[in-house]
């Protein structure tokens, strides 16, 4: 079984991923995949030497970003709107989004083609354009609706605990019933067959329910499972300085961060025998070789 890693942050990820494009590239190398997809965030900065990287070593890769995005109110719907038509008016889906108590989430996005490339970088603009170059956390977003208005050509991943998709992690009440609004709201944005229910496992207690109840919506929906290991770190050497990243971002001692450390003995990137099976004790799902122009590999 051929795996392709479709959800990696590079060290152009401020103080979450660890490694730089050469170095992830060369692990795929050695890994030997085929592709390999780099995912920054709320950016392409590390995508023209990841591409350089993969001519030098004669792999596949995959460019997109994992864009922030904001709603105005966490407790209110927001409905889905899409570009004007050629009569001017605007075309608003029946879906709704609903964040619970949140007001930001994390999409990743894969681009398709050309105009999936060029509405990802437009949306990357609009972004920086209306903030100040040092932003706070959750400032630097997009909206739903600008999100909705870039969406062709782009492919979307459920995400991870930042996702949609991240609230709570049972089959039943409200919870389930808001992550399945929520997968119905990014259906109907980026459309059937451009969405993808993406599984992770580091072997945590809440990333292994939330992977239930993700299993579950994509029961529901028929999306396709993908398995991916939210790659920041090439190797498992690099642990360390992921240790120290974490406690940056989260502003705690060393000694003090407990598990928030736990995720990265895990978040480096694997073979298909590491990732796939892992992904699949949580679903039976396993994912197939990334297609060039035609997105993530299928669920088998």
């Amino acid at each position: 079984m051929i795996y392709v890693e479709l959800h990696a942050r590079s060290a152009f990820s401020f103080l979450e991923g660890v490694s730089v494009p050469e170095e992830l590239m060369g692990a795929a190398s050695d890994l030997e995949m085929p592709a390999m997809a780099l995912l920054d965030r709320d950016g392409v900065y590390g995508a023209p030497r990841f591409h350089l990287a993969a001519q030098k070593k004669g792999l596949k890769a995959h460019v997109g970003a994992e864009i922030t995005v904001k709603v105005r109110c966490p407790m209110s719907n927001v409905q889905c709107q899409k570009p004007k038509d050629q009569g001017g008016k605007t075309d608003l889906g029946p879906r709704t989004l609903n964040l619970g108590q949140r007001s930001t989430f994390s999409i990743p996005i894969l681009v398709r083609n050309r105009t999936g490339y060029q509405n990802l970088c437009r949306l990357i603009s609009l972004m920086k354009l209306r903030v100040p170059k040092h932003a706070k956390p959750g400032e630097c977003a997009v909206t739903p609706e600008e999100l909705a208005a870039h969406a062709e050509g782009l492919i979307c991943l459920t995400g991870a605990d930042d996702g949609p998709l991240a609230n709570g992690g049972s089959q039943r009440g409200s919870d389930w019933e808001r992550q399945q609004r929520n997968a119905e709201w990014l259906l109907e944005v980026f459309g059937n067959g451009n969405v993808y229910a993406e599984l992770q496992r580091h072997f945590n207690r809440n990333e292994e329910s939330r992977n239930q109840a993700v299993v579950a919506v994509a029961e529901k929906l028929q999306l396709p499972l993908l398995a991916t290991n939210g790659v920041c770190q090439a190797t498992p050497a690099q642990r360390e300085v992921a240790d120290v990243f974490t406690c940056l971002r989260n502003h705690v001692r060393l000694e003090n961060a407990g598990r928030l450390l736990a995720r990265n003995s895990e978040a480096y990137l694997k073979s298909a025998s590491g990732t796939a099976p892992a992904a699949g004790a949580s679903a039976c799902a396993s994912t197939g070789p990334a297609r060039p122009g035609r997105g993530p590999g299928r669920r088998r």
